[in-house]
């Protein structure tokens, strides 16, 4: 079953308001959905797919349309590979070919699938032809190798003969990625590891006439190529058709995306490191980033005006929080990231938490905090408490923060789009696992360090978390929304 947790549907009636105010502004944004959302209503149960999931994941589109006017991005095909093979479109619905398994996402909720190269695992898609053939596509994906070679392990392909422009392969190849269509192929110049999650993609430019390899977001390889002219051939996902034999992927696929345009380069960046993004529009904790990371409330978090549309109120005691363990990232020691959030205290000082991150037992740092004179404190753990100040936070004014952090800057801490303070070059140890992450509050865990928190009394709005190091420059962005 495709699991989106966190859905706050807890007063039916405001759950009916938020799916019809959902589905009039993604008819007025996108008219041709409006078939869509009427086709998909008595589709989706075969998946396990409830109709306001499928509103979400509509107003997702909706929401990158809107960032890029000139870029509609219709998704025709995903594979979330939560228990089954099916395409959450209902389209390209595939099989499991070998045996293979499902273990934990690295989203924390629902499964990856996991395949075995020398059990000859892969997923065939036969129930339509999947259409790459002349026309521009961008193919995205998580993998997490769990061996090295110097053979190629499987992504996604295509290749119904090994004849000039009718084969298509996207794979690993000596630990790069490789990108080809026939013999025109693309190698990327980054060295991957084994048991580490990234996220992966292929674009052709049929515009340009151009194929690209990204790495997490970056781009790791370019070439030029002819389009792929194929029309029947029979989609693999895990495998590729290599010297007349099917080679499979190794390892853990995840989040499989086909789309029939030639993503730009902040798309991919977006989609590969934003991490999760919660606007609190529409009186709501749904997640408006990539990765359906929807949050839950404790206790009445209530919405109010806020810097962009709604934002969320804290009063002493409600906070946002997740019932699993998400942040995988937030885990590795000094793995870059990124929070932004715009931030209004009210009342009195107070020594209060906004952002804590913690695992079930043991490991915890408040990230962002107050402390009893308003002092916003940005901490981190690398074997001790690391803390930098900031400025005294106004009461009942806007003050957006971003902490942004890397092995080799530190911890840089912007306050209105302005670098405050920085730590300089610091480690991260982090715990090893993945992370839970409260708004907020810490939960009673006040001894954490620096050693003080509690409930945040306030309003919070346009809260971002990246896997990456954000610059001067995209902060600045993030605080003039």
């Amino acid at each position: 079953m495709i699991d989106t947790p966190g859905f706050n549907d807890t007063n039916g009636t405001e759950v009916d308001e938020y799916n019809l105010t959902l589905i009039e502004e993604t008819r007025k944004s996108l008219p041709y959905l409006s078939g869509i959302i009427i086709v998909a209503n008595g589709a989706l149960p075969r998946l396990g797919v409830s109709f306001k999931n499928f509103l979400h994941l509509l107003h997702q589109i909706v929401y990158q349309s809107a960032r890029n006017a000139t870029t509609v991005l219709l998704v025709i095909a995903f594979w979330p590979f939560d228990n089954n093979t099916l395409d959450l479109y209902g389209d390209y619905d595939g099989t499991l070919i070998g045996s293979g398994t499902y273990t934990t996402s690295f989203l924390g909720y629902g499964t990856a699938l996991n395949l075995v190269q020398s059990a000859s695992q892969y997923v065939s898609i036969t129930s339509n032809h999947l259409p790459l053939n002349s026309r521009s596509f961008t193919i995205e994906a998580w993998i997490y190798l769990t061996s090295s070679t110097a053979n190629d392990y499987g992504i996604f392909s295509q290749c119904p003969s090994t004849s000039a422009n009718l084969c298509f392969d996207f794979m690993t190849r000596t630990n790069r990625l490789y990108c080809a269509i026939y013999t025109n192929g693309t190698q990327g110049a980054t060295l991957m590891t084994i048991n580490t999650w990234y996220h992966v993609a292929c674009v052709y430019d049929m515009i340009t006439q151009t194929q690209s390899v990204w790495l997490n977001g970056v781009l790791d390889g370019s070439s030029s190529a002819t389009a792929y002219q194929d029309a029947s051939g029979t989609t693999t996902i895990g495998a590729i058709y290599n010297s007349s034999s099917t080679v499979c992927f190794n390892g853990r696929i995840d989040q499989v995306r086909y789309e029939s345009i030639a993503k730009t380069a902040s798309e991919i960046l977006n989609d590969a490191t934003l991490y999760v993004y919660y606007s609190f529009d529409s009186s709501s904790l749904i997640d408006n980033g990539p990765n359906g990371i929807n949050g839950t409330s404790f206790g009445n978090v209530t919405f109010t005006a806020g810097v962009v549309n709604e934002a969320a109120r804290f009063s002493s005691g409600p906070y946002l929080y997740h019932t699993y363990s998400p942040f995988y990232f937030l885990g590795i020691n000094n793995h870059p990231f990124s929070i932004s959030l715009w931030v209004q205290p009210m009342k009195n000082y107070t020594e209060s938490t906004l952002v804590f991150v913690h695992k079930l037992s043991g490991w915890c740092v408040h990230f962002l905090v107050i402390n009893s004179t308003g002092s916003l404190k940005a901490c981190l753990w690398n074997g001790g408490n690391v803390i930098l100040s900031g400025p005294i936070l106004p009461l009942n004014s806007w003050t957006h923060i971003g902490y942004t952090y890397s092995a080799i800057n530190g911890i840089q801490l912007y306050i209105n789009g302005t670098l405050y303070s920085t730590t300089g070059s610091i480690t991260f140890s982090a715990s090893g696992v993945p992370m839970y992450i409260i708004l907020g509050s810490d939960k009673g865990f006040t001894y954490c360090a620096p050693g003080y928190g509690s409930s945040f009394t306030g309003t919070m709005d346009e809260f971002y978390l990246y896997s990456r190091e954000l610059s001067a420059s995209e902060i600045q962005t993030l605080s003039n929304p």
